[in-house]
């Protein structure tokens, strides 16, 4: 540890009221809020604690007593001081709060509350007292939130544009929250709430070059303020064990998705939410904000949103829980009571939803962007060509006429269908049970679609094994609603519809699933090829005996596809198992 002589003060700021992470921070202060495990306060003090720092002074109003109790129950908690502001007294009138504590030695450090870093602080230190000047601001390069003038020769030159006038700045860099002042600066500190901008604008104006630059070369530098920043600065792996103190909030990542968006689950006591976040430039980041608002005023079940950052492509929204139909998957597959109802919801849902298509092109333009339509439907059989049977089963699709005039036949049936909304993703883990009732997420790919297409999705989700009594009959309960939204078709025709959307969307699945484990590494999508393999082979062996029983508009029923069918013969169990175990091994 850095020596300094007596023991040298630092100060955490931890007073504010991280609006930007409500509603979070209206049940806990943010500087206990964790990264890797640990309360960001107990960070900041170990930051302080490399550099030499002895006592240590919090200031606190948002949920004081939180953070009171989090201080006492530290192993070192008799090192530590409160400083508690019955109104908050701003960044610079802090220090007035704790001037006769900080006073007590000739320097003393500042840490902001909810910044991350790894810089050196002892060499900040070092830098202020072998400069002898009034105050050493820790400067980092943040282009879109720069606004401190620095002169070539480390003087700070202006904070926000003040004091004016003055030499022309050598760069312009952000306040990273941390900094040593001397005891002499509170000497320019005001009683009462003040802002440290003004303090520090003031020094400079009367003395130039009273306040210094330290920029740490290659030193980690995060403001948790968002949401997005502060999941963002989270480990990969969730913290094994908490430390003493433990965190008030949990901070756990959702894994096992496909998509390129991030997804974290928070708890605090009772409340819990969970966080979506989208990378930079994702267009679906708006179509998932306006396709929600859409679905809650219909009654449709989407998670209810708690803050939206457009900004930075996140939502917090509702914790619908764990209750999926994925996770009542062995319950399905017995057919036991919970599990029926559960898809029996589902299925009724996926009428309700078609039954608000006039609404939505009225009320959510954003959802007809978008649509699952011939060009759409091609691509998803070619995709499977290439990802499933060249890429991951390594058959020889490409350039198969036979294999593309088949497609091009399926897709022109399906697109033929009755265009109503569908959800796109219609699958097990996409749905939920709370309180009775369906709920949706991973809602964002709403669009017009075929009719079979989004029942098609869950009767046959290579996710589940749906007993196939029980697919029939809840196919037959979807024909009787379906039949009440299009006039004109039998119950036949409504089976034969979802038949034909059914190969279309297990091969859409199994084309996914290639490129899902052999181009982004997620091999865990592997595990679910044979029972996908296995319905397409059921489908097409009903759209078969479906064909030679003609029932129903012929111009409804899949078509023949034999050389798909021959495609698979080619695949037993043996030749998948082994692609499979080679997919499993490979490095991406």
């Amino acid at each position: 540890m850095p020596e300094h002589g007596p023991s040298l003060p630092g100060m955490v700021l931890a007073a504010g009221y991280g609006q930007r992470l409500a509603p979070l921070t209206d049940l806990v202060p943010k500087p206990l809020l964790p990264v890797g495990g640990r309360a960001l306060l107990d960070l900041a003090v170990a930051n302080l604690d490399r550099a030499g720092i002895g006592p240590v002074v919090v200031n606190t109003h948002h949920l004081a007593g939180q953070v009171a109790a989090h201080v006492q129950a530290r192993p070192d908690a008799g090192r530590f001081t409160l400083s508690h502001e019955t109104s908050i007294l701003g960044t610079g009138g802090a220090l007035d709060g704790a001037r006769s504590f900080l006073a007590q030695a000739p320097d003393f450090l500042l840490h902001n509350g909810d910044v991350l870093t790894d810089a050196d602080l002892s060499a900040l230190l070092a830098a202020h007292r072998a400069s002898g000047c009034m105050a050493t601001l820790m400067l980092v390069d943040c282009p879109a939130v720069n606004t401190v003038d620095v002169g070539g020769d480390g003087r700070v030159l202006r904070l926000a544009g003040r004091p004016r006038g003055g030499p022309e700045a050598e760069r312009r860099l952000t306040y990273a929250g941390v900094a040593a002042f001397s005891r002499r600066l509170l000497a320019d500190v005001p009683a009462g709430p003040s802002s440290l901008v003004d303090v520090l604008a003031t020094v400079i104006a009367r003395e130039p070059g009273a306040v210094r630059a330290w920029v740490p070369a290659g030193a980690r530098w995060d403001d948790v303020g968002t949401f997005a920043r502060w999941l963002g600065a989270q480990p990969e792996e969730d913290a094994a064990s908490p430390p003493a103190p433990p965190p008030a909030v949990t901070v756990l990542r959702i894994r096992g998705h496909g998509s390129d968006r991030r997804f974290w689950r928070l708890g605090c006591g009772d409340w819990s939410a969970v966080v979506m976040s989208a990378p930079p430039g994702d267009a679906e980041h708006a179509r998932f904000v306006a396709i929600a608002a859409f679905l809650e005023h219909h009654d449709l079940g989407p998670a209810r949103r708690l803050r939206v950052d457009d900004n930075e492509n996140t939502v917090v929204m509702e914790d619908l829980g764990t209750c999926s139909l994925y996770a009542l998957g062995a319950a399905a597959a017995d057919d036991e009571p919970p599990a029926v109802a559960a898809w029996e919801l589902a299925t009724d849902h996926v009428a309700r939803l078609q039954a608000t298509t006039a609404a939505a092109r009225a009320e959510c333009p954003v959802a007809f962007d978008l649509a699952l339509d011939l060009p759409v439907l091609r691509w998803e059989t070619a995709y499977f060509a290439e990802r499933f049977l060249g890429g991951l089963m390594g058959l020889d699709a490409a350039g198969d006429a036979a294999l593309a005039d088949e497609f091009a036949a399926l897709a022109a049936t399906v697109a033929a269908q009755p265009v109503y909304l569908v959800h796109r993703d219609y699958q097990s883990q996409n749905l939920l049970v709370r309180d009775g009732r369906l709920r949706l997420v991973d809602f964002q790919g709403l669009r017009p679609g075929p009719l079979g297409y989004d029942l098609a999705s869950l009767l046959w989700d290579p996710y589940v094994a749906l007993p196939p009594a029980r697919r029939e009959s809840l196919l037959v309960r979807y024909a009787g609603r379906a039949r009440g939204l299009e006039a004109g078709l039998s119950a036949a025709d409504v089976r034969a519809m979802v038949l034909a959307a059914a190969l279309q969307r297990l091969m859409q699945a199994l084309g996914a699933y290639g490129f899902l484990s052999l181009v982004k590494g997620r091999r865990g999508f592997l595990r679910h090829v044979p029972r996908g393999l296995a319905h397409l082979r059921d489908v097409l062996d009903l759209a078969s005996a479906a064909r030679a029983g003609g029932a129903g508009d012929p111009a409804r029923l899949p078509p023949a596809l034999p050389r798909l069918a021959a495609l698979l013969a080619r695949l037993d169990d043996d030749h998948v198992r082994e692609r499979l175990a080679k997919a499993d091994a490979a490095r991406t």
